[in-house]
């Protein structure tokens, strides 16, 4: 109930949809390219069958949560239809990598490697290392890459806190960062600020499930303020972050 009353007081504020009063050539493009663009790519089908097929899996694995240190069963169609990102959302990653031509690719919380697909996708020639928690997740997200050909994907599994380390000292200069691992603001912030020194200069970061709890909205607001954050664009479901100085330091509200 608290997440539909939200996201309807977001729409009601969210005045810069379709680019809508925004006075940045460069960030009007990527409203026009990115986030409204609806054209379909072949792959977003072959994508959205792999999600059908998990959907439709009934059985049950062991996940473990390094955020909470918790091990629970769950059934994988629970986890697929629930925890994936929203085929919306993939899509405007794909875009977003695509029309700013971003090759360092970094996710922080792979599951079922879906929102992985979208943003691996793009080339081959892209380097993309996704992080995941949960082993038996990580098995499954990596017949999700095979399932796709998505040969340019290296899964680093175990806490995320580690293997970050591990992902920055490969990837050097990161382009593109998507965020969706533990939802606390603890971790988040420090996620972002252990990514910082590694950005490249004209990098984006993108987290996902901003308005999930109290948590997540106080770790976006932060972000939000952090002298080195430019603008910022508030889709709800994820926020997308820019660090190019040349972009005046403000928050565009928009709704997909």
């Amino acid at each position: 109930m608290r997440l539909i009353c939200k996201y309807g007081k977001h729409i009601v504020s969210a005045r810069h949809t379709k680019g809508f009063g925004i006075h940045s050539p460069f960030l009007y493009n990527f409203t026009q390219h990115v986030i409204y663009d609806k054209n379909a790519y072949y792959i977003f089908k072959k994508i959205e069958q792999r999600r059908t097929f998990l959907a439709n899996n009934s059985c049950y694995i062991m996940v473990r949560d390094f955020g909470t240190g918790k091990k629970v069963q769950r059934r994988i169609n629970d986890i697929a239809t629930k925890s994936a990102i929203r085929p919306q959302c993939g899509q405007v990653l794909f875009r977003l990598i695509q029309h700013l031509s971003l090759s360092k690719i970094l996710e922080l919380g792979t599951s079922f490697g879906i929102s992985t697909a979208y943003i691996a996708s793009n080339s081959n020639k892209n380097e993309c290392i996704t992080l995941e928690g949960c082993e038996q997740s990580a098995k499954i997200a990596q017949e999700t890459f095979e399932t796709l050909h998505l040969e340019n994907v290296k899964i680093l599994t175990g806490n995320i806190n580690q293997t970050l380390v591990q992902a920055i000292e490969k990837l050097s200069s990161i382009d593109f960062v998507f965020i969706d691992a533990n939802h606390t603001a603890v971790a988040t912030i420090q996620y972002f600020e252990k990514l910082m020194p590694a950005l490249s200069q004209n990098a984006v970061v993108v987290f996902d499930d901003i308005y999930w709890s109290k948590d997540m909205e106080y770790a976006w607001k932060t972000i939000k303020k952090h002298e080195s954050v430019t603008a910022t664009i508030d889709l709800f479901w994820m926020g997308i972050v820019f660090f190019k100085p040349t972009l005046q330091k403000i928050n565009y509200k928009m709704h997909l």
